[in-house]
Formats: C-alpha cells, structure tokens, sequence
C-alpha cells in the first residue's frame, strides 16, 4: 500500500518527528530493561540501546543533579523529547502548516 500525498507532503516535519518517537521508544526499552532485567552491559540488545540513547542521556544528565537516580534520568530524557516533539509542532503550525499529531 502506498503513502497518501498528506503523509509525504510534509516530510520535512515527519522526519524529525518520526527520530523523536523513535527515541522516545528506544528510551522507554532502555528504561524497561533498567528496572526489571538490571544489565550488567554484556548483551547485544543493552550495548545498542546504550549506544543510540547514550548522547540523549549524556545531554539530559549533563542539565540534571547528580542526586537524580538513573531511571529517573531517563523519564527526564522522555519529557524533554517530548516537550521537542511539542515545540516542533507548534512551530509548523505557526508558520502556517496544518498537520495533525496522529
């Protein structure tokens, strides 16, 4: 099946929104494997997920006390990608370009 012409019209805001959830999801399975599986770092799974999410936590915890618990940190990193997510689209919007967050 193919894209409709809405879906690829506006790939200039898709694309940078698709990397945002796409992060968003890779941060939530990081987080998931932090609290219930307590990696050592060995696997193959735990080293990509540290490897793609590593700069997005090292940003977040680079801003966030060092008191913070590392889970915790994370959620920050989920909010702040969030907030991104947000701010992308209401700065399209206000240029004038109606899209849908669906």
């Amino acid at each position: 099946m193919m894209p409709s012409g809405n879906t690829l019209a506006y790939w200039y805001y898709r694309v940078p929104d698709l990397i945002i959830i796409g992060l968003i999801c890779l941060l939530l399975a990081r987080l998931t494997i932090v609290l219930v599986a307590r990696p050592a770092g060995e696997g193959r799974i735990v080293r990509a997920l540290n490897g793609v999410t590593g700069l997005v936590l090292a940003g977040v915890g680079a801003i966030t006390p060092r008191v913070v618990p590392f889970p915790l940190v994370i959620v920050l990193a989920v909010v702040w990608l969030l907030t991104a997510r947000l701010a992308l689209f209401i700065g399209f919007t206000a240029r004038g370009i109606r899209l849908s967050l669906g």
